[in-house]
């Protein structure tokens, strides 16, 4: 009998069909990867299991062999043993690390029901020392790292699962953690699992499916249309399964080399954490950045796009020196940036598609004071077309796309300006293997238009597959740059793990 088994799960919104009767089994011990594209229906159905939708009737799941009453509520997911880490993190940034941890399991109190600070302290530093994250336990949540804000949901959830919970959900756990954070949770992860426990693992990091998972399940359209053990699979036999076709260009071609004038210079560029950046980029050139957390890489993509005031150095624009006082100065300048967090910093999720897409345009289609938005509508239907956005439904709201079209969506408001520069910060970041491969057309498309093109990526093989060159970040400063046949994922890697010392 397995540890988790889920039947016929359904759940539909305003008529639209996200689940339909998909079934779910998971061993106790297992862990079992959840696949499929952004809008597949992964998310909707770990949310379900969670209590946060309600699914349709007819369904049910059992969890240690005990039926558990639908629709769930958090209190009784929880109170059954799952843990969830979800997209959303479910944090709250005004409180600090240590009651974060203790939302959900309470906190240790003595005479009088009083919280017993010193205690809690102690028992938060332990849990986090126990999984390897040494985070002060008394700073706001805001105050971190969005990498140290994912290893806070991540720890409170191993120590639910670690403290009697039968089940760890964990829905792309990795997408703001560097490589060495990811291996403390994989380690972390299968200590958990060799303890009995179930995860569920969603990943659009097929690698990470590979490494981690004994089996995985594959949705798609809402469906269940594969489970296997993972021994018994290639990753192109997955990738078939998750887009339903052979991806033959899933991957682009290599770049051709451009010989255009350069367009983006700086020179000794130093901030947080810069110190002393120095490199330039060509029209036509795609030029990466490569760096382990703190190297300053996307600083200097929010340097270069104005979001933030460099401390020294001198940023050039065609020869002329610029200095941007904000985003404006540098959009109007003709250099745009898709940011890292494209739901909290690139775009306005309670406002419509069609109003995210021609926000940055709106002056074009005012006339005599008044908004044309007929003229709106129009062109934000040729842009949802033009760069494949689905559903082509301008009026929906922005926050119920998926994943891998809000990140289009993004790309596209800016693409359609023609920019001298664009920049981007982990374009490829959440995004299933099927938009990934529109997204990498997305940026050679930018280039190959005139436009001076700088990827920030965390993803090796992203640059690898994108750039004509990539500069590696050391302690602020480019210690290396990459082109031609050195220009591979095992040579970026070992540039970006090498001590200072011993590249000296």
């Amino acid at each position: 009998m397995p540890l988790l088994a889920v039947r016929n799960l359904s759940k539909t919104f305003a008529g639209q069909r996200a689940l339909a009767g998909v079934d779910l089994d998971v061993d106790a011990g297992e862990v079992h990867a959840l696949v499929g594209e952004n809008g597949s229906g992964k998310s909707t159905l770990i949310k379900c299991l969670s209590g946060y939708h309600q699914p349709d009737a007819g369904g049910s799941v059992q969890l240690s062999g005990e039926p558990l009453d639908l629709p769930l509520t958090p209190e009784a997911a929880r109170a059954a043993g799952m843990a969830f880490v979800h997209q959303d993190l479910g944090l709250v940034p005004s409180m600090t690390v240590m009651e974060n941890l203790a939302i959900g399991r309470g906190y240790a109190t003595g005479r009088g029901g009083r919280v017993k600070w010193r205690a809690e302290r102690a028992r938060a530093r332990a849990v986090l020392l126990r999984f390897g994250h040494d985070v002060p336990p008394d700073v706001p949540l805001r105050n971190l790292a969005p990498a140290d804000q994912t290893l806070v949901a991540i720890v409170r959830a191993l120590q639910d699962a670690e403290q009697g919970g039968s089940m760890l959900v964990l829905d792309e756990p990795t997408a703001a953690l560097p490589d060495r954070e990811a291996e403390r949770l994989f380690a972390a992860v299968r200590e958990i699992a060799a303890s009995g426990v179930g995860v569920i693992y969603i990943s659009h990091r097929l690698h990470e499916v590979f490494s981690l998972a004994d089996r995985v399940t594959v949705l798609r359209d809402g469906r269940r249309v594969l489970v296997d053990d993972v021994a018994n699979l290639t990753e192109r036999q997955l990738v078939r399964a998750i887009v339903g076709r052979d991806l033959e260009d899933r991957f682009v071609p290599a770049p051709a080399q451009t010989n255009g004038d350069v367009v983006l210079e700086a020179k000794d560029l130093r901030g947080r954490r810069l110190d002393g950046a120095t490199f330039a980029v060509r029209a036509g050139e795609i030029v990466g950045v490569a760096g382990l957390l703190g190297s300053g890489r996307s600083e200097l993509a929010r340097i270069v796009a104005g979001a933030q005031a460099p401390a020294g150095g001198e940023i050039r624009l065609g020869g002329e020196p610029v200095a941007f006082r904000g985003p404006r100065d540098a959009i109007d300048a003709g250099v745009v940036l898709v940011p890292e967090d494209r739901r909290t910093q690139g775009a306005f999720v309670g406002l419509t598609m069609a109003e995210n897409l021609t926000l940055p345009s709106l002056p074009d289609f005012f006339r005599a004071g008044r908004l044309r938005h007929r003229d709106d509508r129009r062109v934000a239907e040729e842009l949802m077309e033009e760069f494949g956005i689905r559903p082509n439904i301008p009026g929906r709201r922005f926050a119920e796309f998926s994943g891998g079209n809000q990140q289009k969506a993004v790309i596209a408001k800016w693409l359609h300006r023609r920019p001298r520069v664009a920049v981007f910060d982990e374009p490829g970041q959440g995004v299933d293997v099927g938009s990934k491969a529109e997204i990498y057309r997305l940026v050679r498309a930018a280039a190959e238009n005139g436009s001076a093109v700088l990827v920030v990526d965390s993803d090796l093989e992203e640059l690898e597959l994108l750039c004509h060159r990539v500069l590696v970040l050391r302690d602020g400063c480019v210690a290396a740059e990459l082109e031609g046949a050195g220009l591979k994922r095992d040579r970026i890697l070992e540039h970006v793990l090498i001590s200072q010392e011993a590249a000296a």
